[in-house]
């Protein structure tokens, strides 16, 4: 990727990997974050599905952000992991399942495509008369608790964190956009699609989206932007890795 730049829109705090990513393979890298993560205004529901969390089956996480929410918080009520118990947990994805490992715990069920779909097929021959607790953002889909539900199990959810989106652009980068200094735009959830095109409009035409999922290129394109390449796997590396797929394709041949 040497000689292209590309844009970082995810949280500052959670910029940094995949920054790295890109800056490891010769590319140049902005950062201008379209939302922002902070912990939630009212712990007072999740406060209490974690003291009773002998009572769920199923803990479930769909984000990094709503692992490491979730659990430091229940250390801090707790004291100690240990008293997770026998709940099983479920992560959406690798980096979420990471997550988990990072603060020693192991999961117990992933999909083999990182999305609330297929997490939720992952139990629909189980989910009659188990309990599972989903640990959220404050916005998202409800794919996975409606498809729970449905399919007989007994679901609550609690908001482990906040996502809100950022209201003002760095001008510098509205400005690198508008001039096509920027190849790249990284686009890595619908939440951040909405955003982006909230604070940049139609200058995202200038450069190139690379999206995380068939979900956030959904959304892009109900909005009138074509996704120019989405990631096979639905993680930062399968998105870094179209990148290099499509420049390479793109490349002039060596005279």
């Amino acid at each position: 990727l040497l000689g292209q730049t590309v844009l970082i829109t995810r949280p500052q705090a959670q910029a940094f990997t995949l920054s790295r990513m890109f800056t490891e393979l010769g590319a140049g890298c902005f950062l201008q974050p379209v939302i922002e993560i902070s912990a939630p205004l009212d712990w007072s529901a999740a406060d209490e599905a974690m003291r009773r969390i002998e009572q769920y089956d199923w803990l479930v996480f769909s984000s990094v952000n709503g692992v490491r929410f979730f659990l430091d918080r229940f250390c801090e009520i707790h004291g100690d992991l240990r008293c997770l118990g026998n709940v099983r947990l479920a992560a959406i994805g690798p980096q979420t399942a990471s997550a988990l490992e990072s603060y020693h715990l192991k999961v117990d069920a992933q999909p083999a495509e990182y999305c609330a779909e297929e997490l939720a097929a992952l139990f629909q021959g189980q989910a009659t008369g188990s309990r599972f607790l989903l640990a959220r953002a404050s916005r998202g889909r409800e794919v996975l608790a409606e498809t729970l539900s449905d399919a007989g199990a007994d679901v609550d959810q609690i908001v482990v964190y906040e996502s809100s989106d950022v209201d003002e652009v760095d001008p510098e980068i509205a400005k690198a956009i508008s001039n096509r200094q920027i190849d790249w735009v990284t686009v890595t959830s619908s939440a951040i699609a909405r955003s982006l095109i909230s604070l940049f409009g139609s200058t995202l035409h200038q450069v190139r989206l690379a999206s995380i999922s068939p979900i956030t290129s959904a959304t892009l394109r109900e909005a009138g932007y074509e996704p120019d390449v989405e990631a096979a796997s639905f993680t930062m590396k399968g998105m870094v890795t179209a990148i290099q797929k499509a420049v390479k394709k793109n490349a002039p041949l060596e005279e």
